[in-house]
């Protein structure tokens, strides 16, 4: 499975469209690289916050453990190789409308605030990524408060 995941990732990576399920792959392993890239930031990933990305993966992209497992693999070698993040915000901004960017917004900051804290790194890459998006900044601060909200929401029922 991995394996294909490469093949695929590599054969259309410099191609422009392409088929709908390899653009859908192209968004799935840049979304999945920018949610890591958030979890690494606060010098390290939680469980609670690696939990937390496999589940916004699986909810978003309707994958299952199989095909979740290689992604995560992928995104991660992606990520500890990546140099910026401009090739990853550009696909999404390229492939998303407004309404959209700010849903994938909003799984950013859920994971931001997953361990209960938002360090000062993280709020940075936060408003590094809205702008790359182009998520204006009412809607960047709405995405940030309903996420916020989703996590007290859930804090309270685990707790």
């Amino acid at each position: 499975m991995l394996k294909h995941w490469r093949e695929l990732f590599g054969a259309v990576q410099s191609a422009v469209g392409g088929t709908a399920e390899q653009e859908n792959h192209r968004l799935q392993l840049a979304t999945a690289v920018l949610l890591i890239e958030i979890m690494q930031s606060d010098s390290g990933a939680s469980e609670v916050e690696v939990s937390t990305v496999e589940r916004l993966l699986r909810e978003r992209f309707d994958l299952t453990a199989d095909e979740l497992a290689p992604l995560m693999l992928l995104a991660r070698s992606r990520q500890e190789a990546a140099h910026d993040l401009h090739a990853f915000t550009s696909q999404l901004h390229a492939a998303f409308d407004a309404a959209e960017k700010q849903r994938i917004m909003e799984m950013f900051w859920q994971v931001a605030h997953a361990d209960g804290k938002l360090d000062d790194h993280e709020h940075h890459l936060m408003r590094k990524l809205g702008d790359l998006l182009h998520v204006g900044h009412a809607a960047f601060i709405g995405t940030k408060l309903r996420a916020a909200a989703v996590q007290k929401t859930s804090s309270e029922t685990q707790g």
